[in-house]
Formats: C-alpha cells, structure tokens, sequence
C-alpha cells in the first residue's frame, strides 16, 4: 500500500462516521423520560363503482324475420333476416327492468356490449353501430341494418329516447343516465333502462342459443 493511500484511509472513516451520525437524533443531554400520543385519521372513499340489476335476464316479444322462409320470430325467439327483440319496452308506456346504480364517488358511467356468443362456441355475431364514426360499421341495408354475423344493441330509459346509434364494445359514456342525455352520476344517483336487439340478416352459425354480455363502468368525469 502506498504512502498516500495509508494516510486517506482514516479521513475517510472519519467521512463515513460523520455522516451516519448526521442521520441520528439522540436525546438532549439530561432527558427524562419521553411519552407519546398515537393520533388516527380517517378519509373519504375514492372508489368508483356501479351495481347492475338484474345480473341476467333473457329478451323477448320478438318481431320480424322472414315467413316466407321460415324463419320469422316469435314471441320467444329472434328470427331472420333482422329479427328484433326486447328487454322492457320504450315510452310511452314504457318498462324498463334494468337498473343501474353509481355506488361509488361522482363519476361519468360508460357502457359497452360484447360479440354474441353461440352456445356451441362457433361463430360469433360481432356487434355493430351506426353514425358517422362507427366503430364497427353495419354491412346490412343503409348501413345501419346488421348484415352476416353482425348484430346490434340500443338502450333506451325513462328520460331519453333510444340511443339510435347503438352500443359498441368501446365503452362510451350512457347517455340514457341522466335526464340532460349525459352520463354524469352522483353517489347513489340510479337510471333504469330497457335494451332493443336488432339481430344479424343471416347467421352462419345454426347455434339457437346465444349469450350477450353488456358493461357499464364507472369514469373519471
């Protein structure tokens, strides 16, 4: 070891010591013993959530199709091409068996739907939508008709008429949640609502048995 690193060892130690001590709070020379108080706080909750109910329910009083071919609806049962069939009915006279709650802080509520799931895990029906940017665009008649393996879902509530444009799976703010045809929601503020099916001009899939999934989701305003 060289002449020069011996003699800047012990500055260092003394470097070292120096700032440990400097991190340390010791007692005043003389203190007595200390006591203290141990203090809690409590917040308000910052969680966004909704409640869905009903958490299933099947569509009925359907309507269209074909007769000619055989495949119009019946009450129970969607037919082709682009049968249509209900859960609650719109104004006037209206009933509307879903209901949703903002269980949570003040939020914007989005909602979405899904594909259209066959039981026989076939083909899908993917879910499409009007206006001028939809997010997947009907082939069906004026592109606002579902066309082969396509569908569509529309809400509708007591406040506001039925969204023409229809749901998409993007979620996008409901805009049937408040009477002014926002979705803003208070705590504890609820909507009901109603959901029209509009189903696809023809299924590749022969499944007679399908499964729909809608969402909605509490936002940041």
């Amino acid at each position: 070891m060289s002449r020069n690193v011996r003699w800047l060892l012990p500055v260092a130690a003394l470097i070292v010591v120096g700032v440990s001590a400097c991190g340390t709070h010791s007692p005043p020379a003389g203190a007595g013993k200390a006591a203290s108080i141990n203090m809690s706080l409590t917040t308000v909750p910052t969680i966004r959530s909704v409640t869905v109910s009903p958490g299933k329910a099947v569509f009925g009083r359907c309507s269209g199709g074909s007769a000619g071919l055989n495949t119009a609806s019946t009450p129970s049962k969607l037919g082709y091409p682009n049968g249509q069939c209900w859960l609650g009915k719109p104004e006037p006279g209206g009933s509307f068996p879903i209901t949703i709650t903002n269980t949570g802080i003040a939020s914007d509520v989005y909602v979405s739907g899904s594909n259209a799931a066959p039981s026989d895990d076939g083909d899908e029906w993917d879910l499409c939508n009007a206006g001028l940017h939809p997010v997947v665009t009907c082939t069906g008649a004026r592109r606002s008709e579902p066309g082969t393996n396509q569908y569509r879902i529309l809400n509708f509530s007591p406040d506001n008429k039925t969204y023409r444009f229809g749901l998409s799976d993007d979620p996008a703010c409901d805009r049937q949640f408040s009477e002014s045809g926002g979705c803003f929601a208070t705590e504890g503020q609820f909507q009901t609502e109603g959901i029209e099916l509009i189903g696809p001009a023809s299924s590749s899939d022969t499944s007679t048995a399908w499964t729909v999934t809608i969402t909605w989701m509490p936002v940041p305003s």
